[in-house]
């Protein structure tokens, strides 16, 4: 066996081994919170939301008229279901939770 075979060959079984790594590294099971429509019980502090909340797009910009207080530094008011949520826009972890008021019903 010469030395470019025996080269080629390990070249490629550490490519094969360093894929399998990050492969396993992406199977850990993820800590985001998916909130849905049937369970709105799925918020707490600490967890964290999809990255979709986290995006200037979602953040609630009239936070004051909705009673809430001033977002963090680098942390926005967004609305996931019946609840504003204050999330971190660094990484997605959820600060602060306040249900949504809803209005009197007129008779």
């Amino acid at each position: 066996m010469n030395s470019k075979s025996l080269i080629a060959g390990l070249a490629i079984l550490s490519c094969v081994s360093l894929s399998s790594f990050a492969v396993r590294a992406d199977d850990a099971p993820a800590q985001t919170v998916q909130p849905s429509k049937d369970n709105k019980d799925d918020l707490e502090k600490g967890s964290r939301v999809p990255e979709k909340f986290q995006r200037k797009g979602e953040a609630i910009h009239n936070w004051k008229a909705k009673g809430l207080h001033e977002p963090a530094k680098e942390s926005q008011w967004v609305q996931i279901n019946d609840k504003y949520v204050q999330v971190q826009t660094t990484n997605g972890q959820i600060t602060d939770i306040v249900p949504v008021k809803k209005a009197p019903v007129k008779k």
